[in-house]
């Protein structure tokens, strides 16, 4: 009973943040809030970049979220050791799109 429990509690934590990321995401993505973003990641992108950069990092940080969501929901009905992997790929997915446009537009 008490495996079910933490089960659950853990797939109620990964939905909770996955809906973060997937709100901070849209934020950065479609209203291109660079504000949401750490200035040393940012400060060197020109106004021209901008609205590519904020679309990859937004991107990036939904396709976490996205993983997150689909891995708490999974954890939630199924107890194994594989619900995780929909976080593993978005946040190995999320993680290569925000080093990608990191390293094209800010320098």
């Amino acid at each position: 009973m008490s495996d079910f429990i933490w089960f659950v509690m853990i797939g109620v934590l990964f939905v909770f943040l996955g809906l973060i990321f997937i709100w901070l995401g849209w934020q950065i993505w479609k209203r291109q809030r660079m504000d949401l973003i750490i200035n040393y990641h940012s400060d060197k992108v020109s106004e021209e970049n901008r609205q590519a950069y904020c679309a990859l990092c937004g991107a990036g940080i939904l396709i976490m979220g996205t993983g997150f969501l689909l891995s708490g929901i999974c954890t939630a009905f199924a107890r194994t050791v594989f619900t995780f992997g929909p976080m593993a790929a978005g946040l190995v997915l999320g993680i290569a799109l925000l080093v990608s446009a990191i390293m094209k537009y800010n320098h």
